[in-house]
């Protein structure tokens, strides 16, 4: 799994950060000679590796620091969210592989792992297209090949509209619906939407976890609406200061990574200049 916040990077781009070719960069087996670089994505057969490309970064200016004053290198390497952390939230904007995206499925809504595999190109049942692939190469004008991530949330955008296995109809719109008008909200999300915003502005260090926990819903459902009244907040705080920073909407959410209120707060200007 690739966090929220955090740009993946596969053996190429990891070659080119330290200027090698590719060969070299798997024959040295550099990533194993830097402490604390995470390895996000194991590689094996047909598996690609992925890593931290911020990681990346900071390790590759360390070691030219380190040879310009001829000593060891110091590293001290951007922190990287543990993926098997219990108290982590499963963030809707998390990257997963084909088969880490088979584990976001509710376990009643999960099917073998060799049938997901056929979703992949599936006739009957085809999975979205991936949000991101790393590596691969281009024939035809696709690019294929690779390593395949797709946003938590497209997954289960894609499940919420799949019919429910044994014929029984999905929970989205029937298929071939002709509809696409916007869903009119229901009185119980309203009354959470302002749950959480209240939430929010008693404890600006408000976790999805603990939302899920006070307002009974799935974490991923309190990734979703925390998001969507951390933004709103945001909104609210460019329209009293159009200069806002991303340092203010740090600290004003108590965001641990500066990624996270940099996103929100491009997002928000994006929405008052729309």
């Amino acid at each position: 799994m690739i966090p929220n916040g955090i740009t993946p990077a596969d053996d190429q781009m990891a070659a080119d950060i330290w200027g090698w070719s590719l060969g070299y960069w798997r024959d040295t087996k550099h990533w194993e000679k830097i402490p604390g670089l995470v390895l996000l994505r194991e590689g094996g057969h047909r598996r690609g590796r992925v890593f931290s490309k911020e990681q990346l970064l900071s390790a590759r200016t360390e070691e030219e620091r380190a040879k310009k004053l001829n000593v060891l290198p110091a590293y001290d390497l951007p922190a990287v969210p543990a993926a098997d952390d219990p108290d982590r939230a499963a963030d809707p904007d998390d990257l997963l592989d084909l088969e880490e995206s088979l584990g976001s499925l509710p376990a009643e809504r999960r099917v073998a792992l060799s049938t997901w595999k056929t979703y992949r190109y599936g006739d009957k049942t085809r999975l979205p297209e991936p949000d991101v692939v790393l590596g691969g190469r281009k024939v035809d004008g696709k690019v294929v090949g690779g390593t395949e991530l797709w946003y938590r949330r497209t997954i289960l955008e894609w499940d919420t509209n799949r019919p429910a296995r044994g014929g029984a109809k999905g929970r989205g719109r029937p298929a071939g619906s002709k509809d696409r008008a916007p869903r009119t909200g229901t009185k119980q999300g309203a009354e959470r939407r302002q749950t959480v915003r209240t939430l929010l502005a008693g404890n600006n260090h408000l976790t999805a976890k603990a939302l899920a926990e006070t307002i009974e819903v799935h974490p991923v459902h309190a990734e979703r609406l925390l998001r969507e009244a951390r933004l709103e907040k945001v909104g609210k705080m460019l329209d009293g200061n159009p200069d806002l920073s991303v340092d203010e909407v740090q600290e004003a959410l108590g965001l641990g990574v500066r990624a996270h209120a940099q996103k929100l707060l491009n997002e928000a200007r994006t929405s008052t200049t729309a």
